[in-house]
């Protein structure tokens, strides 16, 4: 009578292996990017309420947007611009921050402000990215 094996084979063993090698390449890729990815999408938000300030201001008078560490809000006269979702202040995502050299960007009724640099980046510092806003309001 043959005895019961207890174990697994060498064929087991390396499919298993190769198995988590494959699953742990793909996670580890994954994570990096999210932080990556919330770096763009903030900045990309920044623009956006930088350019929607400048188109407001071409329209309306006395309006700012006021950048502080988690979040950006573009204002009239000091009170929040409220759209139909409630839009503004916008929060950034968990792990981003913001920080401008000039916390309040005000625009003139040509769309006009003075030049701004507002750095966007993951709580870990391993993820940056600049918005420059010039003085014609141009914001890249």
């Amino acid at each position: 009578m043959r005895e019961k094996q207890l174990g697994f084979t060498l064929i087991e063993l390396i499919a298993v292996i190769t198995l988590l090698g494959v699953l742990s390449v793909v996670l580890f890729s994954r994570i990096s990017s999210i932080g990556a990815s919330r770096v763009q999408a903030s900045r990309d938000d920044v623009i956006a309420a930088l350019f929607f300030a400048q188109q407001l201001a071409m329209s309306r008078s006395n309006i700012q947007v006021i950048i502080s560490s988690g979040s950006i809000d573009v204002t009239q006269n000091g009170a929040s611009i409220k759209l139909d979702s409630n839009f503004y202040p916008l929060a950034m995502p968990a792990g981003i921050s913001l920080s401008a050299s000039s916390s309040n960007i005000s625009f003139d009724k040509l769309g006009r402000t003075a030049s701004n640099t507002i750095q966007i980046q993951s709580s870990d510092g391993s993820f940056t990215a600049n918005v420059n806003v010039e003085t014609t309001g141009y914001a890249h």
